[in-house]
């Protein structure tokens, strides 16, 4: 009897950790909707892409937002090397016009580059700025992940550069 008791203890306790958790975080009874739903009417949405459900009917009239440009990797021409940092890659071309559109709402310079895996699968990768070097590139990182809300990679991005001529030497 006595372990069943300290079981059914031990199961309450965790029952209450876990709702309080839940509370703490936000959470609401089923019942309550209602009587939060005035007091975040006044309150801005967590994220720019989180809309509220009425959204969608308040503005049907809104125009999309501006498509961001798409280019395949080998097109930039330097003699030097770019960097950048890729904040997401995806396989849909819908979904990273959205989140490239997302960012560039938030104020990033982004772009889509496309590219192709070993397999043959076309990929979109969102990528922000354009960096010299690598060390520039780390340095802006922190404040993109920060606007961006998510973590990102410096990434180098091999260019078409022309190939010099080999000297010397026959066949």
């Amino acid at each position: 009897m006595k372990k069943l008791l300290i079981g059914v203890l031990a199961l309450l306790l965790l029952l209450v950790a876990f709702a309080g958790g839940y509370f703490l975080a936000g959470g609401s009874l089923p019942g309550t909707a209602e009587e939060s739903a005035p007091a975040e009417a006044n309150a801005a949405p967590a994220s720019p892409t989180a809309a509220p459900p009425d959204a969608a009917k308040a503005e049907p009239d809104k125009a999309a937002p501006a498509a961001v440009p798409v280019r395949p990797v080998a097109t930039v021409k330097s003699a030097t090397a770019r960097f950048s940092i890729e904040l997401g890659v995806f396989r849909s071309a819908g979904n990273a016009q959205d989140f490239a559109a997302v960012l560039a709402g938030r104020g990033l310079p982004v772009e889509i580059v496309e590219t192709m895996d070993a397999a043959g699968g076309q990929w979109h990768r969102v990528r922000a700025g354009a960096f010299a070097d690598h060390w520039q590139a780390e340095a802006r990182r922190p404040s993109f992940e920060r606007i961006a809300g998510i973590g990102g990679v410096v990434v180098e991005e091999p260019l078409a550069t022309a190939q010099p001529a080999k000297a010397g030497g026959g066949e």
